[in-house]
């Protein structure tokens, strides 16, 4: 009897993740969308994939060595429904931890950016 399941879904989902990261990072550095946004969402499209990957796997592990005895009388169903619930749960700590982050990040590269600008306008007028 064969078991056709999608365990390859979380790291399909990591390297969907990674990818739209790269073109959220292009869009914000290279036009106006998501200028202001550009590390906060990087960031969280390339943490919530891998922090839910690493949580799908620690609580596959967690739950067969503590319910082992238990999920070997039940259809691994269960056991991958543990696994999905790890992989939302870190993976949502993951990315608001990433987005906190991020958006310091934007804060501290929009200050720097408006900082030059101010230093520009002071040479420019000091010159006149």
């Amino acid at each position: 009897m064969a078991v056709d399941v999608n365990a390859e879904l979380p790291l399909l989902i990591l390297i969907a993740g990674l990818a739209c990261a790269l073109i959220a990072w292009l869009l914000g550095t290279f036009t106006h969308f998501l200028r202001g946004y550009r590390y906060r969402v990087s960031l969280s499209l390339i943490a919530f994939p891998l922090s839910g990957l690493m949580g799908f796997f620690s609580t596959l592990k967690f739950a067969v060595s503590v319910f082992g005895d238990w999920l070997s009388t039940h259809p691994i169903s269960f056991l991958f429904a543990i696994g999905g619930f790890g992989y939302l749960l870190f993976g949502f700590l993951g990315c608001w931890t990433a987005v906190r982050v991020g958006g310091k990040l934007d804060r501290k590269h929009t200050l720097s950016v408006l900082y030059n600008l101010v230093e520009e306008h002071k040479k420019r007028d000091a010159s006149r």
